[in-house]
């Protein structure tokens, strides 16, 4: 097969995918080979490609799931909620973990300034835009903040519920690193264990004050990272 070939294939494959709705699977290998006219061999190498551009993604067991346009995410102190609406998209949570508790990594305890034996906030969610997991979220708060906080609260924005206490955030500190699903992941996020993910891990403040420490996957095929850049001035 020719390099022009599987390039033919690869373009007639992404005009058959973008008439898939963004969720829905496209038809199995077999089908697509017979649809094409090439071998099942050519088809999995075009799927491949449009997987490595972010068009389609291989859920194992599952099928080829058409993916929509990539997640626009600008890092820095802004609520996840609002960044699922600039998409237009709906943004809700599924909640796995609430309570006040000591489970925690040593960096949550040392940025929120508590000793070990002292419980905090802790919540465990998945977010969604129109329904779709689109990340895991993991969050410790300061003991003193939202002692009170309850599931329905938890499901929406804890930034507004910052907001409403005069406790926006106004500065952090946040470290993305890209890794392989680990099970949890690919059980709360439907991924397959050969995609990447990102971690985002966030430390806040609110003038001064520990606000949260959190943890965030993506699926790295489902998201664009932007950054702001300033000018460092030599000391």
């Amino acid at each position: 097969m020719t390099k022009q070939r599987r390039g033919s294939t690869t373009e007639r494959l992404r005009q058959i995918a973008m008439r898939v709705a963004p969720g829905d699977l496209l038809p199995p290998e077999r089908a697509l080979a017979e649809q094409l006219g090439v071998a099942r061999m050519t088809v999995r190498s075009a799927i491949d490609a449009l997987t490595r551009e972010g068009l389609l993604r291989t859920r194992p067991g599952v099928g080829t799931e058409r993916l929509p346009s990539a997640v626009g995410l600008r890092v820095g102190l802004r609520s996840f909620a609002e960044t699922v609406r600039e998409h237009g998209m709906a943004p809700t949570s599924r909640m796995l973990h609430l309570a006040r508790d000591t489970d925690r990594p040593p960096e949550a305890g040392a940025h929120l300034g508590v000793d070990d034996d002292v419980p905090v906030t802790h919540l465990r969610r998945i977010r969604l835009g129109d329904g779709r997991p689109l990340a895991l979220e993991e969050t410790w708060l300061s003991p003193t903040l939202l002692p009170d906080l309850d599931e329905e609260q938890a499901a929406g924005s804890l930034y507004q519920l910052y907001a409403g206490l005069g406790l926006a955030p106004t500065d952090g500190l946040e470290l993305v690193t890209a890794a392989l699903p680990d099970d949890d992941e690919i059980e709360a996020l439907a991924l397959s264990p050969a995609m990447p993910v990102l971690r985002l891990t966030r430390s806040a403040f609110a003038q001064g004050q520990p606000l949260e420490y959190a943890t965030v996957t993506f699926p790295a095929d489902q998201y664009e990272l932007s950054f702001r850049l300033t000018e460092v001035t030599a000391a």
